[in-house]
Order: structure tokens, then C-alpha cells, then sequence
């Protein structure tokens, strides 16, 4: 047990110092966006709405990430739109997570779910041209804290292993316990049959 704790205590630590994985690459997010579209009237089935992937607009969102959006139809003056994000990776395949049926303008944020392809619609139902001005700013996920709330229930894991170790009695092994015997036994009978720390009756030689 006292030689497999070392190695217990080092595999944790190399452990919880290895860095979470990113979904994005060095020096990505934040990552900020802006930009205008134009909407035709409703009559105009053709420029009526933009619908377009999220990456197209230069925003490659990642699950955790934060997707802080506002946008404007006409400075605020309307008429209002709809607007909405949503994942459809196949024709039977949607899923709408954020959707807003008519505003002239909104200010939110939606966070990242899964890995997928999302997308953004803007639709105009009237019958006015409308500018829409948006911005976009993708955030990280807030980092991991976890590993402070873990570490020290670990670290008095292992101090309380290592504690219960040195207070365990020793055990001795095979050979330990002959020589307990032995010394119970007491010396070995001489050839004569008297015991060796015993003295003799007989008289000696002279």
C-alpha cells in the first residue's frame, strides 16, 4: 500500500495539471462581427430574408462558447422582423434554440449547446425595404474552477491514506516469524539432554 501511494499522488497531480481541450484555436474567441444586410418587402420572395450559416458571418461558434448578439431594423424605426438561430444538419433536422417572431431590435446572447452547424434568419414580412445592422461577439466558456473545488477533497484523501499506512500496525513476514518462534522456544537441548542455559547436576571432570 505505502509504495502504490506515490504513484497515486502522482498520477492525480499530473492530472489535474493538464489543461482543459479548447474547441478553438490560439487567440480565438472573443471574436466580434458587425455588419449590415438589406431586406425587400415581403413581395419580394427572393430578398426577403437572409439565411445564412453562422461561420459565414465569420463567427465559428463552439460548445460552451457565448454568442452575444443586437441587432437593428432601420435604427430601431422598424418595421419589425423576425429573427432567430437554428441547427438543421439534415432537410428533417431543425432545431430552433433562439427565436424572436417580430422586433425592431434585439439585444441578447445565446450559449453554444453542441458541436453543430448553426444558422441565422432574418425575415421581413412588411412591405418596406429594411436595413438590418448587426453585431456579433462569440466569448469562451468561463474557465473551469472544478479543479479548485476537487483538488483539496483529493489532497485530503491521500493525506488521510498516508496517515492510516504509518498508523497500521507491521505485520512480520515469514522469516521474521521463525525467528519469534525460536526465540519463545527458548535455547535448544544440549546432545545430553540438559538445556543449555540450565546448570548440570553432574560433577565435572577434573
Amino acid at each position: 500500500m505505502r509504495s502504490a501511494l506515490p504513484a497515486m499522488v502522482l498520477g492525480l497531480l499530473l492530472l489535474l495539471a493538464t489543461p482543459a481541450a479548447s474547441a478553438h484555436a490560439a487567440g480565438s474567441p472573443p471574436i466580434t462581427q458587425s455588419g449590415v444586410i438589406e431586406l425587400a418587402p415581403i413581395t419580394n420572395q427572393t430578398g426577403s430574408a437572409y439565411h445564412a450559416n453562422i461561420t459565414n458571418l465569420g463567427i465559428p461558434p463552439g460548445p460552451g462558447d457565448t454568442l452575444r448578439f443586437s441587432w437593428s431594423a432601420n435604427a430601431g424605426d422598424g418595421p419589425a422582423i423576425h429573427f432567430e438561430i437554428h441547427s438543421h444538419s439534415g432537410p428533417y433536422n431543425y432545431t430552433e434554440y433562439y427565436s424572436i417572431p417580430l422586433a425592431v431590435r434585439d439585444d441578447d446572447s445565446w450559449t453554444v449547446p453542441t458541436a453543430d452547424t448553426y444558422m441565422v434568419l432574418w425575415s421581413n414580412p412588411s412591405t418596406k425595404f429594411v436595413n438590418v445592422t448587426y453585431n456579433f461577439t462569440l466569448l469562451a466558456p468561463p474557465p473551469d474552477l472544478t479543479v479548485f473545488v476537487v483538488f483539496p477533497v483529493i489532497l485530503g484523501v491521500i493525506v488521510l491514506l498516508l496517515w492510516v499506512a504509518r498508523k497500521r500496525p507491521h505485520r512480520p513476514g515469514p522469516k521474521e516469524s521463525r525467528l519469534e518462534k525460536k526465540d519463545a522456544s527458548g535455547p535448544a537441548p544440549s546432545s545430553d539432554g540438559t538445556r543449555t542455559d540450565q546448570p548440570s547436576d553432574r560433577p565435572r571432570r577434573t
